[in-house]
């Protein structure tokens, strides 16, 4: 069985936090920054007084050097809730390191980060067109354990339908917190339907990608029967007979050059930021360098 976090990798995470961009709304009692004023200790900002305002907020020294009263304005601070999207389509569950494995990891490593910061923290299953709900609003170490050991037991199979899945989800939220995609993204489903939709509510998005060393540089050659993770038998159309040449090799490349230039271009025009990754890159090097040069993590 999979064990996609443990306390001496926790250990590693305490202190860390996801770096929110957006001033975001949400529930009163947490630690983010929201658009709106509040009553923390931090300053924001001064307007004139509105008969009504409370009094105690007056600030008295203004009053004596302008003689008229103006109210001290701090920032308010809210509990944001983040939702996780997990790809849990059959080409996920491959390569070497395992990309379901590498996934469920950062997304815990991920859940975490936010829990840790007051947060709460909802993980989704994209099966089919369908958002399936694997642990929803965790608050806490021990619920957080808990969704770890649900993550433990997910399985992969079939395809995914990011952008229907997403379209259809009844309960995405609405500026609110961070909405992250993981997936391999290799899939003819509509996933910009899906980000454009979080971004029409006001959530902040992040693609993640994951592929395998295999996907990014094939090793093959000769005469084979190329088998689609996700074909449902060996005469599958999606099943293919080739022989691999070099021709095949550069048609190949340039295929997946043009598919990352597509997610790059999309995300800069919808200001959502995209990270591609190899499955072989260590979830603590991932995390602790290219996330924290990303300004993903502080």
């Amino acid at each position: 069985m999979r064990r996609v976090i443990d306390d001496g990798f926790i250990s590693m995470l305490e202190g860390r936090d996801l770096c929110i961009r957006q001033h975001l709304d949400g529930l009163f009692g947490g630690n983010r920054r929201s658009d709106s004023y509040g009553s923390s200790a931090e300053f924001a900002d001064y307007r004139p007084y509105i008969p009504g305002d409370d009094l105690r907020r007056i600030d008295w020294n203004l009053y004596g050097r302008f003689d008229k009263l103006y109210l001290r304005l701090f920032t308010d601070e809210r509990q944001q809730h983040h939702r996780i999207y997990l790809d849990t389509s059959a080409s996920m569950d491959w390569g070497e390191p395992n990309k379901a494995d590498w996934m469920l990891k950062l997304a815990a490593s991920l859940g975490f980060l936010g829990i840790q910061a007051m947060d709460r923290v909802s993980f989704y299953a994209i099966r089919g067109g369908s958002c399936v709900d694997l642990c929803r609003s965790v608050m806490g170490r021990e619920a957080f354990y808990q969704a770890a050991e649900t993550l433990n037991h997910l399985s992969f199979y079939e395809e995914s339908d990011l952008g229907a899945a997403i379209f259809g989800a009844e309960d995405i939220g609405k500026k609110d917190g961070l909405s992250i995609i993981i997936s391999d993204f290799l899939t003819d489903s509509d996933w910009k339907k899906a980000v454009d939709r979080l971004l029409s509510v006001g959530r902040e998005v992040l693609l993640i990608q994951v592929l395998s060393e295999d996907e990014l540089d094939p090793l093959l050659n000769g005469k084979v029967f190329l088998m689609d993770a996700e074909a449902e038998h060996d005469e599958d159309d999606r099943n293919e007979r080739m022989e691999i040449t070099r021709d095949s090799f550069r048609a190949y490349a340039k295929a997946l050059a043009w598919h990352q230039k597509e997610l790059q271009t999309f995300c800069a025009s919808r200001n959502v930021t995209f990270l591609s990754f190899c499955s072989k890159i260590p979830t603590e090097k991932l995390l602790f360098e290219k996330f924290a040069e990303a300004g993903l993590i502080i």
